[in-house]
């Protein structure tokens, strides 16, 4: 009997070591976890960025590491527009066997505002938040949002029953035309527009589209820092665009970039079903004469064919230059304008 209590005392000590040493490297890491984030929150101010807290705290032990921030605020301190994203709970859980990835939640929701205090360009905010980010030195970081019930205020109020956001960040800025900058990717479900011409109604059913941002964004006001990216041949590509609106249906890719006057040109192609609906809301809400609908559809007719539904669909091209825009042959009118002052 002595050979297997000898046994067990050694599995017991063993297994009591282990513990120890697990502990000692628990709480060893989640001393540097909140030191990191600090030291992080230190060198973002090189970008004029100000990332703050009211308070942290570091739990999870001993199968997590999970820390949570109150009152976390993201200010953009530098010369541009500036702006602000404020959180009023963020917490971000990971294994200990994993710290490269993070799962996130704003159960609280999120805020954000774009554009000087007094005079914000953009007010964005979702009832609550949640995500993931992972971080890899080759590979650079990826984050994911999902939101539920965001709104957005950008001169008109826009609703989405729930949105999700993808960003993509390389592992070293940009130095050419041909490096990615930043992965954008946003998916709206259930849009509610402030105003919907006929025969359309809200709510959007779907929204989806992805796109790189090429070459190096300088620092700086907003004007300077788009011409120097346009000037070093900076584009952005749209990788796919879809959207689903009643019995419209739209899905395309393309590139664009800024032309001498910073204004929006490119080129899109893809297909749309449902043409008809979207001649009808452009006369609706005065972007195309009855005349000019009229010719564009007999132009786009002459391009369709029969989908596997049975529909008519039309393959063309989406095209913005010299400030007009283009569905095809036909004429859409001016395009918007981008202020940058």
């Amino acid at each position: 009997m002595r050979r297997p209590t000898r046994l067990s005392l050694l599995v017991a000590v063993l297994l009591l070591v282990l513990a120890g040493a697990y502990s000692a490297y628990w709480f060893v890491a989640a001393g540097r976890i909140e030191a990191g984030l600090g030291e992080w929150a230190q060198s973002l101010r090189a970008q004029n960025l100000d990332l703050s807290w009211r308070a942290i705290r570091v739990g999870g032990f001993p199968l997590a590491f999970r820390v949570e921030l109150d009152d976390a605020r993201l200010r953009d301190g530098g010369t541009g527009p500036g702006g602000q994203i404020s959180i009023p709970v963020l917490s971000g859980s990971a294994s200990p066997w994993n710290l490269h990835v993070w799962q996130l939640a704003a159960p609280g929701g999120v805020g954000a505002v774009a554009g000087p205090g007094e005079r914000p360009v953009a007010r964005l905010s979702a009832r609550a938040a949640s995500g993931s980010v992972a971080v890899s030195g080759e590979a650079g970081t990826a984050l994911w949002l999902g939101l539920s019930d965001a709104t957005a205020d950008i001169g008109a109020h826009i609703a989405a029953r729930e949105a999700d956001l993808w960003l993509t960040l390389p592992s070293h800025p940009p130095q050419t035309h041909t490096e990615r900058a930043i992965g954008v990717a946003l998916a709206l479900r259930g849009v509610t527009l402030p105003a919907v011409p006929p025969p359309f109604r809200n709510p959007v059913d779907e929204i989806a589209l992805g796109t790189t941002v090429m070459g190096p964004i300088p620092a700086g006001p907003a004007r300077l820092a788009a011409a120097a990216w346009r000037d070093a041949g900076g584009t952005v590509e749209l990788d796919h665009f879809a959207a689903r609106w009643g019995t419209l249906a739209i899905s395309g890719s393309g590139t664009a970039a800024l032309d001498q006057d910073l204004q929006p040109m490119g080129a899109i192609s893809g297909a749309i079903e449902g043409y008809e609906a979207l001649m009808t809301a452009f006369v609706a809400a005065g972007r195309i004469r009855t005349g000019d609908a009229s010719l564009a559809r007999l132009a786009l007719g002459m391009l369709a064919r029969r989908g596997p539904d049975g529909r008519p669909t039309i393959s063309t091209s989406f095209t913005i230059q010299n400030g007009e825009m283009r569905l095809g042959p036909a004429k859409l009118g001016k395009a918007p304008r981008i202020n940058w002052e």
